[in-house]
């Protein structure tokens, strides 16, 4: 995708001279949604890259790798000139297994309704962990800081009818396990201990930290005086 093609989102940060320039390594919405409630303008670039050359690796190892391949592969296009930061994040649900010991079945994106069944039906009644991979790559260095978000989410047991009215509402579509916290999936939660933005995506706590460690400098933040 060329620079022009790029989309750019402008959230409440004033755009001054000088200012760093972002780019997001996704086009996930959700994404989107969560770095414009914290007031960031950028850029999205869509990353281009084989996510199965990184399967052979345990689910923890495999976010961070593909959050780093994906920032990778956007500062290698053309389209990246235009920035001083990437950011890429990859997520994860993954459930405990028996055997072989440590091991975990990672669940990804649904290819199509039956496997969203088949995954929906695993997380019911049952606590399962989302791992997210946040990386930001410094344009100007190419240095690259990563860091995870491990967050443990449980799921009330969910009937038949409640499995096929949530698959029928369409929201296991294109996410990790089939579901969106922020979604009617929150119908069936019964707790969830860690980072609910990185349940949806991308943790913003470890946003922070990374953009910090990378030489990202926020711009001033004016004081609210209304009464």
């Amino acid at each position: 995708m060329e620079l022009s093609q790029a989309l750019t989102h402008r959230g409440e940060q004033e755009i001054i001279p000088g200012m760093e320039r972002l780019c997001l390594a996704s086009t996930s919405p959700r994404r989107i949604e969560l770095l414009l409630d914290q007031g960031f303008s950028f850029d999205c670039i869509s990353p281009e890259i084989d996510e199965s050359l990184r399967d052979c690796l345990e689910p923890a190892q495999r976010v961070l790798a593909l959050s780093e391949d994906k920032a990778r592969a956007v500062a290698s296009s053309r389209s990246s000139l235009a920035h001083d930061f990437i950011l890429a994040a990859d997520t994860l649900v993954c459930l405990p297994r028996a055997a072989p010991k440590g091991a975990e079945l990672a669940l990804g994106k649904p290819r199509d309704l039956e496997d969203a069944r088949r995954m929906i039906r695993l997380l019911s009644g049952a606590s399962h962990i989302v791992r997210t991979g946040v990386s930001v790559l410094a344009c100007n260095s190419g240095e690259l800081f990563s860091a995870r978000s491990d967050s443990t989410v449980s799921f009330a047991p969910m009937s038949d009818f409640e499995i096929d009215a949530y698959l029928s509402a369409g929201e296991w579509e294109g996410v990790a396990g089939g579901y969106r916290i922020q979604g009617r999936a929150a119908f069936y939660i019964d707790s969830l201990e860690g980072s609910w933005s990185g349940v949806v995506g991308l943790p913003i706590h470890e946003v922070y930290v990374i953009l910090l460690r990378a030489g990202y400098r926020y711009p001033p933040v004016k004081a609210d005086t209304g009464r």
